[in-house]
């Protein structure tokens, strides 16, 4: 639980604390057709640029100060494209592959907007089911990474079914 809290917690402060440009927020509102296909094709070229073996490419679909949480990392945490980019030079060094990122579900408030994903991928011949949630913002008409994280569940000690109390 205090995993969970932190990890919201700390993407809901990158995306508040990341300077906005309009002093009220914009109410909650669906994505509209041109922006639900925008953040879809940002998870695309994530995954094309990562397959390519682009870590450039990939850092430059995030802001200069972004945050990306991951299990993979010994302190969770990176910040900072640059970081973001060696991280992901590291998977494209050891030829990992990103089989594909689904978009699942979606929402947008103004200038920010979120997705949440289930992503499947190849590292060293082990097949791995990740899930995402990332956080956007539109700067100069295009939307930016300001906060990603990413987690595979752990089949082993993961809960199995929520149908029964005793399930696990």
């Amino acid at each position: 639980m205090r995993t969970t809290f932190l990890l919201f917690g700390t993407l809901f402060f990158a995306a508040v604390a990341y300077p906005q440009q309009k002093a009220t927020p914009a109410p909650s509102q669906p994505c509209s057709a041109d922006d639900d296909a925008s953040l879809r094709k940002v998870a695309e070229q994530w995954k094309n640029g990562y397959n390519r073996g682009d870590a450039a490419g990939v850092a430059a679909l995030y802001v200069e100060d972004a945050y990306y949480l991951t299990q993979h990392f010994s302190t969770g945490i990176l910040h900072g494209r640059a970081r973001i980019q060696a991280y992901v030079q590291r998977g494209v060094d050891a030829r990992y592959q990103i089989d594909s990122i689904e978009v699942i579900s979606l929402d947008c408030s103004g200038d920010f907007a979120y997705t949440v994903g289930q992503y499947k991928s190849t590292n060293a011949g082990r097949e791995a089911l990740g899930v995402n949630i990332v956080v956007l913002k539109k700067i100069d008409g295009k939307w930016l990474i300001v906060a990603h994280e990413s987690a595979v569940p752990d089949p082993a000690t993961a809960i199995q079914s929520l149908d029964s109390p005793k399930a696990r």
